[in-house]
């Protein structure tokens, strides 16, 4: 197999890749202005409710006539939920308010049609949980000083540290897979993946956590403490979890016989661009309720 056939797509995947993290970098660099953070947080309910869309055409192409206009509605409020309990006292509680009313919602819509009714009502709170929860909790990791669990007061490098973590593990597996890629990882769920991407991967995102530990004990920053043999473990721990998380989205893809899960030039679809996430920010958030 030729060099350009192995890297066929790195092309767009670099430019796609540039751009998005000069526009994420901007707005990490300037989420403590109002203004900007409640863009963030528009931000984020839009790729919920995107990923959520994504999610309902999969079931759809199941044969399951899933209520796609719910699940986006119900799965952005859960963002909105997630993002106020953590600024008022008295919404703390509207997170779990909104699972508990989709629960509702969703068996009522179930009277209609008693057949296929259990795995329609899970298939439509699975979303919730498994896309919107998650990604709303990216702003307990950006802005923990609205949470009383916390004791940091900025998280802006902790959520730094997450994507770099998360996004070099998928580089490390994409180029250890092409230049030494060899037995499969996953034949089934995904034939490209390989045991040896994986350990890049997996020795990629160590190498970096571990230079993050090294960054943040020479600056001594105070709101970003991570000693060395916690870097190794949390570098392993999330490592694993994102290609974890990038072979469930292939497990869903692959079960409803999809590619992509949308047509986004370079990406594919947003559960394509976040699957990894989906599995490594809830990782990365408990972790920070321990320190």
């Amino acid at each position: 197999m030729s060099a350009y056939s192995k890297f066929h797509d790195l092309k767009m995947r670099v430019g796609v890749s540039l751009i998005t993290l000069t526009l994420v970098g901007a707005l990490i660099f300037f989420s403590y202005y109002f203004l900007v953070q409640a863009v963030i947080t528009l931000l984020i309910g839009v790729i919920a409710v995107v990923g959520i869309g994504e999610f309902a055409e999969f079931c759809k192409a199941k044969g399951a006539e899933v209520s796609k206009r719910w699940m986006m509605v119900l799965g952005a409020l859960e963002v909105l939920a997630i993002y106020l309990g953590g600024i008022f006292p008295w919404a703390v509680e509207f997170p779990l308010g909104v699972l508990l009313f989709a629960i509702f919602v969703f068996f009522c819509l179930g009277y209609k049609q008693v057949t296929n009714a259990i795995p329609l009502v899970s298939m439509q709170f699975f979303a919730i949980c498994y896309i919107a929860v998650p990604l709303a909790l990216m702003l307990k990791i950006l802005y923990p000083g609205l949470s009383s669990h916390f004791n940091l007061r900025d998280g802006r490098i902790w959520f730094v540290y997450l994507i770099c973590i998360t996004k070099v593990t998928d580089i490390g597996a994409y180029f250890g897979g092409r230049l030494l890629g060899k037995r499969k990882l996953a034949p089934i769920l995904s034939p490209s993946k390989t045991i040896e991407g994986a350990v890049a991967g997996l020795v990629f995102a160590v190498g970096l956590s571990v230079l993050f530990s090294f960054m943040s004990a020479y600056f001594a920053i105070e709101v970003f403490q991570l000693p060395l043999a916690t870097a190794i473990l949390l570098g392993v721990v999330l490592s694993v979890g994102g290609q974890l998380g990038d072979l469930a989205e292939s497990l869903l893809k692959r079960d409803a016989k999809v590619k992509d899960s949308n047509r986004l030039p370079g990406l594919g679809g947003v559960l394509d661009m976040f699957d990894s996430l989906l599995f490594t920010i809830p990782i990365l958030f408990f972790y920070l309720h321990t320190i």
